[in-house]
């Protein structure tokens, strides 16, 4: 039995990553955060948000470029008591929610707002934006470059501006895409109902992306400072939060 499999490993053509229009992933956030409320009279507190979701990715042809839409099959968030005081309004996913937004020359072109706000669902928008990393379409293993990338989120109770720079270096190939690796840096701006934060953001990057359309896979590693500003009072928020994503055959 295993001398067939041997032959079939042996003989079989290479794996290649076909281009479509419709694609599944596995999108899993982790995030660490350590609050200094003490300018509050308030005890630190550390607090660990999991959220987990599967998506549907679907990209159709238009005028200049194509348009996404994005569902959010399912999605869960544990985020223990703290994130339970905020109300199932907050930590839940919204029946129906989805993405849409215009794609052009492969990277998002115009907002990506979702349909509908909770936490779980703003946590995914960084993870949807990441999907649309695009190589230099010259690059080769061992090149290098930087390039700059905005996310802009705007939603009733609030609002985010995620600035990153990256360096990014192609490290091989891979069925017929390409695996890079960056370190990036980067800004962080969110306007919420309590206050404003901000703060800077490091970390890195690896992924697989397809000869065309949406990477393959992805896995990231951030570190944030921020400080939020509440009337005359601030709190310092450091955080690290891992981000994977893995394509659902």
């Amino acid at each position: 039995m295993l001398l067939p499999m041997l032959f079939t490993l042996f003989t079989a053509p290479p794996a290649t990553i076909a281009p479509a229009d419709s694609f599944r992933y596995r999108i899993v956030s982790i995030s660490n955060q350590e609050v200094d409320a003490s300018a509050l009279g308030q005890p630190s507190q550390t607090v660990t948000i999991t959220t987990t979701a599967l998506i549907t990715l679907r990209l159709t042809d238009s005028a200049g470029g194509q348009v996404a839409h994005i569902t959010v099959d399912s999605a869960g968030m544990d985020g223990g008591e703290a994130m339970a005081m905020l109300g199932p309004e907050m930590t839940e996913v919204p029946a129906g929610v989805f993405f849409h937004f215009f794609v052009k020359d492969g990277k998002p072109a115009s907002d990506m707002t979702p349909s509908a706000s909770s936490v779980p669902v703003l946590s995914l928008a960084g993870a949807i934006a990441a999907l649309f990393t695009v190589p230099k379409p010259t690059a080769k293993v061992g090149d290098s470059w930087t390039d700059t990338t905005v996310v802009d989120t705007a939603l009733a109770a609030g609002s985010s501006k995620v600035t990153t720079i990256s360096k990014w270096k192609v490290s091989s190939m891979e069925a017929g895409g390409r695996v890079l690796d960056a370190d990036q840096t980067g800004l962080m701006e969110v306007e919420t109902p309590m206050g404003k934060m901000s703060g800077t953001t490091s970390g890195t990057q690896h992924l697989v992306t397809r000869s065309r359309g949406p990477l393959v896979r992805m896995n990231s590693d951030t570190i944030t400072d921020m400080v939020m500003a509440m009337g005359t009072m601030q709190m310092t928020i450091k955080g690290t939060t891992k981000i994977s994503i893995n394509p659902i055959p």
